[in-house]
Formats: C-alpha cells, sequence, structure tokens
C-alpha cells in the first residue's frame, strides 16, 4: 500500500474552527443501506493517485459499483492531498466519500469531518481488531473502514549473504544482538565485495519507521496533550539503539549510497538486510527481479515483538447529501468481494481475515510474514500533532546519529522546535 506515503509530511492547513463551521459539526448522517438501486445518482470519492496497479484496480472497482448500483462516481484525484480536501471541506465542496489514513484520522475525526458509521453495516468483526480501533473514536464511534493495510518486515538479498559466506541462520533474532554481530558481517560483505560498496543494513531517519521502538516498554514520545516527549529519558533509551547501529559502520540510510528509498537501495544490489514495508514486494519482483530475496520478522528490542503499521480507510463526510449513497460505496470496497479484487490487483494487504484467506495471502510466505505482524504492530497514529513531532525528530535526529549533538541534546532540540509549532497553530 503506497497511500500513507503519500500523506506523510503534508502539513495542516485549516484550524479546526474553521472546519467545524465549514461542515456543521459531526452532525448524525447514519442511513438505511437497503436501497440497492440508486440509477441516476451520482457520487463523488475523493483519493490520491496511486501507481499504475492501483489507478487500474480503482477504476475496476468503480466500474463494478457503477454496474451494481446504477450510480455513476466521479473520481477526484488530489495532487496535495490533506491541503486541498481540507479546502475543499471549508468550501464544503468535499467529496462523499475519501481516503482517510491512518495518521490523519485523529485530525479528521476531531474536526468534525467524519460521519458515524453503523459497525453492523460493514461486517466490522471481519476486520482486524487494530485496524477497526485505529478508525474508531474513543467513546466508540467507528468512522472509517480499512480498505487495507501495510506492515514493516526485514528483507534479506540471499545473494549477498552467499557471497559473503554468511547464512540467514546466523542473523540475530534480536536488535541489540545486530549491534555485536553487524562488524563482522560487514567485514565479510568488504572481502567479497570492496570498502564501502556494499552495506550490511539500511535504516531510516523517520519516526514513521522508528515510532514502534521509542515507545517500547511503555515511554511516551507524545504527552496525551499532544506535545513532544522526545527528550523522556526512556524515549531515549529506546531510540539510542540507533546510535548504536549506526555506529558499526554496517548501517546506512538509502541517501547515504545515492538512492532515493530502501526499495532502490535493495534491487541495486547496495544492501543485505532492510526492514521494509510490502509495498516493496512487488516493486522488487518486477522491477528488480534478479534480486533473490526472503521476508522474515522484525528482530525483537527489549525482549517484545515490534513493528509499524499502516492502513487507509474509507471516510463518509458528514455534510455528504449522498448518505446512502456513499455507505454502499464503503460497504462494495471494504465487503469481502471488493477487497479480494483490490488487494490482488494492487497486490496490497487486506484489512480483513477473510480476504486474507481467500486470496491465498497466507499461502505466500514472504506476504504472510507482514501479515502476521498486525498482531503485534504499532499503530502509526498519535493525535494530531504527530506530524509536527515527526518533522523536528526527522530535523534533530541526524545530528544525534552523526555526533553533533548528544541523543539528550538532539531531542531535547526537537521537543523545543515541536511544541513551539504546536503553541503557534
Amino acid at each position: 500500500m503506497t497511500g500513507w506515503k503519500k500523506v506523510v509530511g503534508t502539513g495542516l492547513l485549516l484550524s479546526g474552527a474553521v472546519v467545524l463551521a465549514a461542515c456543521g459539526g459531526n452532525e448524525d448522517t447514519s442511513s438505511s443501506t437497503d436501497q440497492t438501486d440508486f440509477t441516476g445518482d451520482s457520487l463523488t470519492i475523493g483519493v490520491w493517485g496511486g501507481n499504475e496497479a492501483e489507478e487500474k484496480s480503482l477504476d475496476e472497482m468503480i466500474q463494478s459499483f457503477e454496474e451494481a448500483t446504477g450510480a455513476t462516481v466521479e473520481k477526484k484525484v488530489y495532487t496535495d492531498y490533506n491541503t486541498q480536501i481540507q479546502a475543499d471541506m471549508a468550501g464544503r465542496t468535499a467529496p462523499d466519500v475519501f481516503y482517510v489514513d491512518a495518521y490523519m484520522f485523529p485530525w479528521f475525526s476531531e474536526n468534525g469531518t467524519l460521519a458515524e458509521l453503523d459497525p453492523a453495516n460493514f461486517e466490522s468483526e471481519q476486520f482486524y481488531d487494530s485496524l477497526i480501533d485505529a478508525f474508531t473514536t474513543s467513546d466508540g464511534q467507528l468512522q472509517a473502514v480499512p480498505k487495507d493495510m501495510s506492515t514493516l518486515a526485514l528483507y534479506f538479498n540471499t545473494a549477498i549473504f552467499e557471497e559473503a559466506g554468511v547464512s540467514i541462520d546466523e542473523v540475530p533474532d534480536t536488535l541489540e544482538a545486530y549491534v555485536e554481530w553487524l562488524p563482522s558481517f560487514q567485514e565479510k560483505i568488504n572481502e567479497a565485495y570492496g570498502d564501502g560498496n556494499v552495506f550490511a543494513m539500511s535504516y531510516n531517519q523517520d519516526m514513521a519507521r522508528n515510532y514502534h521502538l521509542a515507545t517500547r516498554e511503555n515511554a511516551q514520545p507524545i504527552n496525551e496533550d499532544g506535545t513532544a516527549n522526545l527528550a523522556d529519558p526512556a524515549v531515549v533509551d529506546n531510540l539510542s539503539i540507533l546510535k548504536e547501529l549506526v555506529d558499526t559502520k554496517a548501517a546506512v540510510t538509502p541517501q547515504d549510497i545515492g538512492t532515493g528509498w530502501n526499495g532502490e537501495a535493495f534491487g541495486s544490489g547496495k544492501i543485505a538486510i532492510m526492514d521494509e514495508g510490502d509495498w516493496v514486494y512487488e516493486t522488487l519482483k518486477t522491477e528488480f527481479p534478479d534480486i533473490p530475496f526472503v521476508v522474515k520478522e522484525m528482530p525483537t528490542y527489549k525482549g517484545t515483538e515490534g513493528s509499524m503499521m499502516f492502513s487507509v480507510g474509507w471516510g463518509k463526510y458528514v455534510g455528504t447529501e449522498k448518505s446512502a449513497l456513499a455507505d454502499k460505496w464503503i460497504q462494495h470496497a471494504t465487503g469481502q468481494s471488493g477487497m479480494q479484487a483490490w488487494v490482488e490487483g494492487t497486490g496490497t494487504l487486506p484489512s480483513r481475515q477473510d480476504v486474507a484467506d481467500a486470496a491465498k495471502i497466507t499461502e505466500n510466505s514472504d506476504l504472510n510474514v507482514h501479515l502476521e505482524a498486525w498482531d503485534y504492530a504499532t499503530i502509526w497514529q498519535k493525535g494530531t500533532t504527530l506530524d509536527t513531532i515527526n518533522k523536528a525528530y526527522q530535523n534533530f535526529l541526524p545530528n544525534a546519529l552523526n555526533g553533533n549533538m548528544t541523543f539528550e541534546e538532539a531531542m531535547e532540540a526537537a521537543d523545543e522546535q515541536a511544541n513551539a509549532d504546536i503553541t503557534a497553530n
């Protein structure tokens, strides 16, 4: 799934007061879903642009929906999703249903833009619990239905291991043990490929990748009031493992080696191990077919399993005048047959267990690693200030990793920047 990557890093445009005034608040737009004939009616759906497979699958879903209901569907594709859709909400021109990224759900919900959905109408019991929870308010209102999900897992380039004379079975199970093991692995890689050509491991300086580390042992990198708490000693202690990994000289970012992202770094044969989402799976198969790989679970850290989970749901605009038809669309897109067609066409992971079985994803040993991580992965979601805090984190984490600042100093600076921005907004 590429959805989460398209909205991370996009700033918030409008204040809550503006959106609430435009929407009229979170009014009840519940509707009957018994109607099946919507001939002559129309529905607008709000999405961001996807890859070729996603575009094709969405168009096929629209066609099948139009054939089933008699309605017509207008697809509104945003290029700067959060900014543009919030402007449409303020102008009361928002789509009837639209993509809701899990990390943005708290903002859309708290600003009264999402209608309440009846869980019974959308077979909520068939979905993975953590995903339904991610789109449910603290008082129990379901406000979006997850269309798919992604999790992080480890990818191993088996050709590099073979060339270096190292068995994948030798890779440690814990992140702490990586610190001791990586130097010797890197030494063998250097003997096989020469110094500076191939590296043992990649990592990312994005809190969306590191958040599950930051929260180990119940540490709280974000306070309940939404302010940044990255400098908390427990959080610093959790994240310091990144500095230890970098200090091995065996862990690099994709940008360190002249590539844009993990998939390119791994696909070009410059990285032996990466942690990446399942969206990379089809990329490797299609764009880098000569790279042999296997997928394994993320290493444990501080005695517990961990990963990140990303999801996008379909939400219904609270101001829609097509409530029943909007419900039908969400049912169509997230029902068993609709979701199966979607995941088979896009290569994404389903948010329903019955679809995982029907699409035979559980029979794919690589993708099943991603699928099973739903049970312990940390959802990329925490209040309405997550994006602001992530930006500050990205600004100062490099200073902690390159030694220009201590980790404590870097996180204190990140907190200061984030909280100043939060207060200003």
